[in-house]
């Protein structure tokens, strides 16, 4: 299986997201219904960027253990601003994790606005984790621009997320980088 894990879904390797999502609430989508794929193998065509006029702050979570393995995995190298860089197989993005900001943690509260107890245990999975800013990534979305669109974000974050998101409307991550350590 390797560091990356297996990276599966159907019998095509690819990162999903959801298209309809909202940028001003971290990508989160509200109905679900729009899906965007990219099989892994198609990086190689596209080119990676750095983001210029949006933010890359998503919902895509990571956990404590995941996290702690970010530090020795062969498949990252911290840049000079600290900032994780995955650089193999085609693809290229940097990252870092960062704790949850109060916005989204209303954002929690307003999603599940009758379940409390729902709230609670997707808040603390917050609390203990990290979410994902991409830094740079593929140009995926609309390789014919020279940008970064926040679908190309998404799909980043996606691949870093871990394999479950307990956030209603982030789409279930890939787990990529560091590969998945026991349950924490």
């Amino acid at each position: 299986m390797g560091a990356l894990g297996p990276l599966r879904i159907g019998d095509d390797e690819a990162v999903t997201i959801y298209r309809d999502y909202d940028d001003g609430l971290f990508g989160r989508s509200l109905y679900r219904g729009v899906v965007f794929s990219v099989k892994l193998d198609a990086f190689d065509r596209y080119r990676s960027l750095a983001l210029r006029d949006i933010d890359g702050l998503t919902a895509y979570l990571v956990s404590p253990g995941r996290a702690a393995a970010f530090a020795d995995a062969p498949e990252l190298r911290v840049d000079r601003n600290g900032r994780f860089v995955y650089d193999r197989n085609g693809l290229r993005f940097v990252f870092s994790l960062e704790r949850a900001s109060p916005e989204l943690f209303a954002e929690i509260e307003r999603t599940y606005p009758d379940r409390p107890d729902v709230v609670e245990t997707v808040s603390a999975a917050y609390r203990s984790g990290y979410v994902v800013r991409v830094h740079e990534a593929e140009n995926v979305y609309r390789p014919e621009s020279a940008r970064i669109d926040y679908e190309d974000v998404l799909v980043a974050a996606a691949l870093i997320g871990d394999r479950f998101q307990p956030l209603w409307g982030i789409h279930d991550g890939n787990a990529l980088a560091a590969g998945e350590p026991a349950e924490d």
